[in-house]
């Protein structure tokens, strides 16, 4: 899944160029990075990529290896129901209703990538055995986060000591809640992935919500009308996060649980974590730090950026915007976003 327009990690992801198709310093984008990934489960006949329209060029570009009819296009956002009913609709319609399938984001980082391959590797034993299951993967809370979800889970699955029943769904707590979780044992930070067969994907999804009926079918039957059809039919599926329509109401779903040494690169501060091992990024320009401590500089330009008596800073530097801010507040760049689109400065988006 590669469509997400990245916008906290402006200015350096672009509407034009979001963050999955940015190298941050592994020699390949984070979209190239999860490609590899998924060969590593699979062959490259079995991989999709789902991405909006506007990225066709960009992925064609990073993965010339994928052939055009494995690429998936969303005609618009309307959030993740559309984004998934619309993959898995596709799925069937080239005759994959059946097959065990997982999806997979584009933007993530694993230290311990051995580990979660191996876990992913499982997954599709336990569809073939549960085919009316959906399989989530849960992360080992080593942090109190209270900007994740987190799942809750019950007894044990399939006489495996990293298998659960899930009990229900959590949303981002406050700390003290974040705490609780964590100390309770069997709460584990939710990644987003899910896996499943596609024809039970779309069986459930309507088992749950009847009312979604007349625009999945519309959306099925446009697919081989051309793109005109399925770009008027995509947009009559409600605008509904996946979550709220399909994992947080089926009775039935388990989780493969691990430490996988994840990261969502949705922040600076998390790029500084995971990119920032050797101190700033500046393969061009110079940065000077005078009684300044604790600072982050991303300069992708052959500038000089100074810093002086300041500390716990992000400062992001690009040949046309410049980003400065304190650490604690950079998850709220999507206000600076805000601001652009309400000045109309669209060329700084």
């Amino acid at each position: 899944m590669a469509g997400g327009g990245g916008t906290r990690l402006w200015p350096l992801s672009r509407i034009a160029k979001p963050k999955q198709f940015i190298d941050l310093g592994h020699g390949h984008s984070l979209l190239q990075g999860a490609f590899k990934r998924a060969l590593e489960l699979t062959a490259i006949d079995n991989i999709y990529v789902a991405t909006a329209d506007q990225y066709k060029d960009l992925v064609k570009e990073q993965l010339p290896e994928v052939k055009d009819d494995h690429v998936f296009y969303e005609p618009e956002k309307r959030d993740t129901t559309a984004a998934f009913a619309s993959v898995v609709l596709r799925l069937q319609n080239i005759g994959q209703g059946s097959a065990p399938t997982t999806f997979m984001w584009a933007d993530h980082v694993f230290t311990n990538e051995e580990q979660f391959l191996a876990d992913l590797r499982t997954i599709p034993d336990l569809i073939e055995q549960n085919p009316d299951h959906i399989v989530i993967v849960g992360h080992n809370p080593i942090s109190p986060e209270t900007a994740l979800g987190y799942i809750e889970v019950g007894e044990k699955v399939a006489e495996r000591d990293d298998v659960y029943k899930v009990s229900c769904f959590k949303e981002k707590p406050d700390l003290e809640t974040a705490k609780k979780f964590l100390s309770a044992g069997n709460y584990f930070w939710n990644l987003g992935y899910f896996s499943l067969k596609p024809d039970y994907f779309i069986e459930e999804l309507l088992r749950l919500n009847p009312e979604l009926k007349p625009a999945i079918e519309q959306f099925s039957k446009a697919i081989d009308e051309g793109a005109d059809a399925v770009e008027k039919a995509y947009g009559e599926i409600p605008k509904i996060s996946i979550e709220y329509t399909l994992i947080e109401k089926t009775e039935r779903i388990m989780a493969v649980t691990g430490d996988y040494g994840w990261a969502d690169v949705g922040y600076w501060t998390t790029v500084e974590e995971i990119f920032g091992q050797d101190g700033d990024h500046a393969p061009k320009g110079h940065h000077i730090h005078v009684n300044s401590d604790g600072n982050y500089v991303y300069n992708t330009t052959k500038k000089t950026v100074s810093v002086l008596g300041i500390k716990d800073t992000i400062i992001v530097v690009t040949d046309d915007a410049i980003l400065v801010t304190s650490k604690e507040d950079c998850g709220d760049i999507k206000q600076v976003i805000a601001k652009l689109e309400d000045e109309k400065k669209t060329d700084a988006l």
